[in-house]
């Protein structure tokens, strides 16, 4: 059997000599190329971005009216089930003075809910509990930047973890301004 090899064409093919496609195998090839690309998953959505009601026109060719006239802060969504139970649990294994199982399970929680200031802040009580004081500080921070305006108790909570961790570390400077932050909270002049 002879082997015939294009030359023209970049990727060099072989075929038997004397065969050639036929357009119905052509034909079958496309159709196998679009089956394909149709059983292809698009790219996850971002679920943070606002979804418009059916009827809601957006973009430029939407009509201005009362109602836009304020932007709105996005809803938050609502903690999933799986990741408080997770939460419950770390708070179980802590208390009982397992905080390998605590952090593994707040690990867990966190996949689940990224978004979620509260396990953030438990995160770092945990790892203030366990002299981890960097560490500690920088989880506090990250939960205090995803508080809402209206959770300011989990914003004093967490203030006065930072101070704690702080202090622990000898960083005076950074203890005052912790200090300061929850004496303007306490007083509520945010």
């Amino acid at each position: 059997m002879k082997m015939l090899c294009t030359a023209r064409s970049p990727f060099r093919v072989t075929l038997p000599a004397g065969s050639a496609w036929r357009p119905a195998q052509w034909l079958g090839a496309v159709a196998l190329a679009a089956l394909l690309a149709a059983c292809a998953t698009p790219a996850p959505r971002d679920a943070s971005a606002p979804v418009p009601d059916d009827g809601e026109i957006t973009g430029e060719d939407a009509a201005p009216s009362e109602d836009r006239a304020e932007p709105r802060e996005p809803e938050r969504a609502a903690t999933p089930a799986a990741a408080l139970n997770l939460a419950q649990q770390a708070e179980s294994a802590r208390q009982a003075g397992d905080t390998a199982r605590a952090e593994q399970r707040l690990e867990r929680a966190l996949r689940i809910a990224p978004r979620d200031a509260g396990l953030w802040h438990q995160m770092a009580a945990l790892r203030m509990e366990q002299g981890r004081y960097q560490q500690a500080e920088r989880l506090a921070g990250r939960s205090l930047q995803m508080v809402d305006g209206a959770d300011r108790e989990l914003a004093l909570q967490n203030w006065r973890l930072i101070l704690k961790a702080r202090e622990a570390q000898g960083d005076a400077a950074g203890a005052d301004e912790a200090r300061e932050a929850i004496r303007r909270l306490e007083a509520d002049i945010v």
